[in-house]
């Protein structure tokens, strides 16, 4: 069977596990599969900077945050409905995504300072503003989701909602990054100067970019409120935009396949880490330096690598010397 044989192959393998899961999981594993496709989302969003237009953002988390807060306002003490309550969330996150986009007039260490200045920013209202957004106590008994007769009742329906919307804006993104656009931002990553005397506007690239990573982000913190029918400003917090870069550089960078994987590790990790070790934050400390210095490609990386050493035909660069 050819490689790309095996790649569809391997597709509808994961397609037909992910559809079969609740039948064959209790609900912990269950949840625990729907926080991986939620959050895999948010590094979705972060890869889109980060894997095509090398740009780091440490404040993601607050896009996140204000799609779920807006959400979780509406629904809760407005009995605003789902149809509206759920866009709300989003545009206004991407609202936000269009005032911070102005990041992107600085580059490297700048521009992770100041996205992450502006994540605290919206940690510091979230936390202080307490009549608002009740502060720790944060907003609860965040309703299912429900668009007239259709209403989610329980948390595996739910998971099939979540898995419906994260497929869709897969192959989104998938047509996004190979679309000239996407092409563009690959470019400007190599070469922004060279880009600049094509007669590209890179900053208006980058600015998009911005944007459309801003409105991923916020589509996950609608979802993750619905989930988790709660919010508080832990959502907002600068650890949450540093897993989501975490789950992209461990799945692959520059890859749609890769925050998703990246998500499963370090999510799986956490949750089996931390049921017998306290400082789990540690061993993901050492995951990420264990990725950076022996799988700068990540996950996705490290099986290209493998296959690549094991397939027939494979020449190793000893013979190839």
């Amino acid at each position: 069977m050819s490689l790309a044989g095996l790649r569809r192959l391997g597709a509808a393998a994961a397609v037909a596990g992910l559809l079969a899961l609740p039948e064959v999981a209790g609900p912990f594993w269950m949840g625990l599969a729907t926080q991986m496709s939620i959050f895999g989302l948010l590094a979705l969003a972060v890869d889109l900077l980060l894997g095509h237009a090398g740009l780091f953002s440490a404040g993601h988390a607050a896009f996140f945050a204000v799609a779920a807060y807006t959400t979780a306002i509406l629904q809760v003490r407005h009995d605003v409905p789902t149809a509206l309550a759920a866009p709300a969330g989003l545009l206004a996150g991407t609202l936000l995504g269009a005032l911070f986009g102005l990041a992107v007039r600085t580059r490297g260490v700048y521009f992770i300072l100041v996205t992450m200045a502006f994540g605290y920013v919206v940690w510091g209202v979230a936390h202080r503003w307490s009549s608002f957004t009740g502060g720790d106590n944060g907003v609860t008994n965040v309703p299912f989701p429900a668009l007239g007769p259709l209403r989610v009742a329980s948390h595996t329906q739910y998971y099939y909602v979540v898995l419906g919307v994260v497929a869709l804006c897969a192959l989104g993104y998938r047509v996004l990054v190979r679309s000239p656009f996407g092409l563009t931002l690959r470019g400007i990553k190599a070469s922004e100067t060279r880009m600049r005397s094509l007669g590209v506007d890179t900053g208006r690239h980058l600015y998009v970019a911005f944007l459309l990573s801003a409105a991923l982000a916020s589509l996950a913190g609608v979802l993750y409120v619905y989930y988790n029918r709660f919010v508080n400003p832990v959502a907002a917090s600068f650890p949450v935009s540093v897993e989501a870069a975490l789950m992209a550089i461990v799945g692959g960078t520059g890859t749609l396949a890769g925050p998703f994987l990246g998500a499963v590790v370090v999510l799986g990790l956490r949750n089996w880490v931390s049921s017998f070790f306290e400082l789990y934050a540690a061993a993901m400390g050492l995951v990420f330096i264990a990725t950076v210095l022996w799988a700068p490609g990540g996950v996705v990386g490290l099986a290209g690598r493998l296959r690549a050493r094991w397939a027939p035909g494979a020449v190793s660069p000893a013979t190839a010397r």
